[in-house]
């Protein structure tokens, strides 16, 4: 079943280290078989009290995949570049 990685940036960061990540995550989502289906700072709240100023979706194949991904060695320089910059929040879920 597919799983989905959600997550919404609460803090913008430091441009020049999110430049780094930026042009080196994808890569590391490919590697995994996950594609960014969402990644916009056009959101539009409709319920509840919200406030991200920008959200990110990646579909990978199946929940062990994203996991793979999240703790891949691979991507833990980049996360913990992106942690010590920036605030986020993120969840993990399958769906259709």
């Amino acid at each position: 079943m597919t799983a989905y990685y959600i997550t919404h940036r609460t803090s913008e960061g430091d441009p020049g280290v999110m430049a780094v990540y930026s042009s080196k995550v994808n890569a590391t989502i490919e590697k995994y078989g996950g594609t960014k289906i969402v990644r916009s700072s056009d959101i539009k709240i409709v319920e509840g009290d919200w406030d991200p100023d920008r959200m990110t979706v990646i579909a990978f194949p199946d929940m062990a995949s994203l996991d793979r991904w999240y703790d891949s060695p691979e991507y833990a320089e980049l996360k913990a570049m992106r942690h010590a910059v920036m605030t986020s929040n993120a969840i993990a879920v399958e769906g259709i």
